[in-house]
C-alpha cells in the first residue's frame, strides 16, 4: 500500500487530493493507494467564519473542500455539499456542506466521527482528518510588534508577517493524525496558503515533531502567485525557508516548482492585484538543502492561477513510488540526486 499524506488547506489541498485519487490503478504494483488529508481549520472566514462564532466549532469549509475532492467521480451528494445559498435570512453565503457537517457535530460529538459518518455516503477514494479538533484561532507578528488574529484579519493587515502562532497554542491533535504521518511514504505540504493554510497544521502538538522523524519523503508544493497581504514580494527560497522554520532542520526534501507561464489576461489581473508568478530560484533551494523539480504545473484553463490537478498528482505519486521502490530510510536532499527519475524530472521543463 502506497500512503500519501497531503497537509494544508484551501483550494490546493482538495485539488492534490483530487488529481491523485485519479492515478489509484496506477498503484497496483503497491498493493494500492491510501490518501489521506490533513487539513487546516483556522479559517474565521465566509460560512466557516459564522458557523465558528454560532457553533464553536473547528473551521469545516477546508473539510468540506477535500471531501468533495476525494469523492468518487459523479456523487450527487458532494455536488450538494458544494452548493451555496444566494439567498434567504440566515443562509445567505452558507455552503450546504458546512451546514451538515454542522449537524453531524453537534449529533456525533465531535468533528472527527462527524466526518467518518460522512466517509461512507461520499464514497471517498481516502480519507480526511481535520489536525485538531479544538476550535483555534491563527494570529500573526509583523514589523514592530504589530498583531493580527485571525485569516482574514492577517491577509486585511497586507504587514509583512514575522511569525504565526495558534491560540489556544499546542492545541491536541485529532485522532489519527500522528498515526498517518508516521505510516506515510509521502507527505506533501501544500499547495496553498503559506502562512494560513500550509503552516497551521504545523503548529498542532506533535505534528512538526512526526514529520521531522518521518521516513517518508517530504515534498513541498510551491505557490504559482505570491499572495498580497502574506507572501508579497516571495520568491520560492523565501517560501522553503518560511516553511523549515516551522518544521525544523533536515525536515524538508523537496520543493516542487512551476514552470508554465501563465497566459496574458491571467498574469495582467494578478498583476493588477499586486501579485506576480512565485520565481523559481533552484540554486537558492539547492543551497537550503532542498531538490528542486521543476514541471509545466499550471492549469491553462479557468480564470484563476490553479495547479494542474492531474500533472501535480502524476509527479507526486511518481516521486512516492519512487521513495518505495528505493526503500530508503531516508530522503535527504543529495540522496536523492542519483536517482533517474529525479534526474529527469530536474532536467525536463514539463511532464507529461
Amino acid at each position: 500500500m502506497l500512503r500519501i499524506v497531503g497537509i494544508g488547506g484551501g483550494t490546493g489541498l482538495p485539488l492534490l487530493m483530487h488529481g491523485l485519487s485519479q492515478l489509484e490503478d496506477r498503484c497496483a504494483a503497491q498493493g494500492g493507494l491510501c490518501l489521506t488529508a490533513l487539513v487546516c481549520v483556522s479559517d474565521n472566514g465566509g460560512s466557516s467564519g459564522r458557523l465558528r462564532e454560532s457553533f464553536h466549532v473547528p473551521a469545516l469549509g477546508d473539510i468540506r473542500n477535500c471531501l468533495v475532492g476525494l469523492s468518487r467521480p459523479g456523487s450527487v451528494l458532494a455536488e450538494l455539499f458544494q452548493y451555496r445559498f444566494s439567498s434567504g435570512p440566515g443562509l445567505a453565503g452558507h455552503a450546504l456542506g458546512n451546514l451538515i457537517l454542522t449537524a453531524l457535530y453537534q449529533q456525533a460529538g465531535s468533528l472527527r466521527k462527524a466526518i467518518d459518518l460522512l466517509s461512507d455516503s461520499l464514497q471517498l477514494c481516502g480519507s480526511v482528518l481535520p489536525a485538531t479538533e479544538v476550535p483555534v484561532t491563527l494570529c500573526a507578528e509583523g514589523p514592530g510588534g504589530r498583531l493580527a488574529k485571525g485569516e482574514v484579519e492577517i491577509a486585511a493587515a497586507r504587514m509583512r508577517i514575522g511569525r504565526v502562532w495558534l491560540e489556544p497554542e499546542n492545541p491536541l491533535p485529532a485522532r489519527g493524525v500522528l498515526e498517518s504521518i508516521d505510516a506515510a511514504d509521502a507527505i506533501v505540504f501544500g499547495p496553498g496558503s503559506l502562512f494560513t493554510s500550509v503552516i497551521p497544521p504545523l503548529l498542532v502538538a506533535g505534528v512538526a515533531d512526526a514529520i521531522r522523524r518521518s521516513k517518508a519523503v517530504r515534498i513541498y508544493v510551491c505557490n504559482l502567485m505570491a499572495e498580497p497581504g502574506e507572501t508579497d514580494g516571495f520568491n520560492a527560497a523565501d517560501h522553503v525557508r518560511t516553511l523549515m522554520r516551522y518544521l525544523g532542520p533536515d525536515a524538508l526534501d523537496m520543493c516542487l516548482l512551476n514552470t508554465r507561464a501563465p497566459v496574458t489576461r491571467l498574469a495582467r489581473r494578478y498583476i493588477a492585484a499586486g501579485a506576480a508568478p512565485v520565481p523559481a530560484d533552484t540554486e537558492a533551494i539547492k543551497a537550503l538543502g532542498v531538490l528542486p523539480i521543476t514541471a509545466d504545473l499550471l492549469a491553462t484553463d479557468g480564470p484563476k492561477a490553479r495547479h494542474d490537478a492531474a500533472a501535480l498528482g502524476q509527479v507526486v505519486l511518481e516521486l512516492a513510488q519512487t521513495r518505495v521502490a528505493r526503500g530508503r530510510s531516508r530522503a535527504g536532499a543529495e540522496e536523492m540526486k542519483p536517482d533517474p527519475l529525479l534526474e529527469r524530472l530536474c532536467a525536463e521543463s514539463s511532464v507529461t
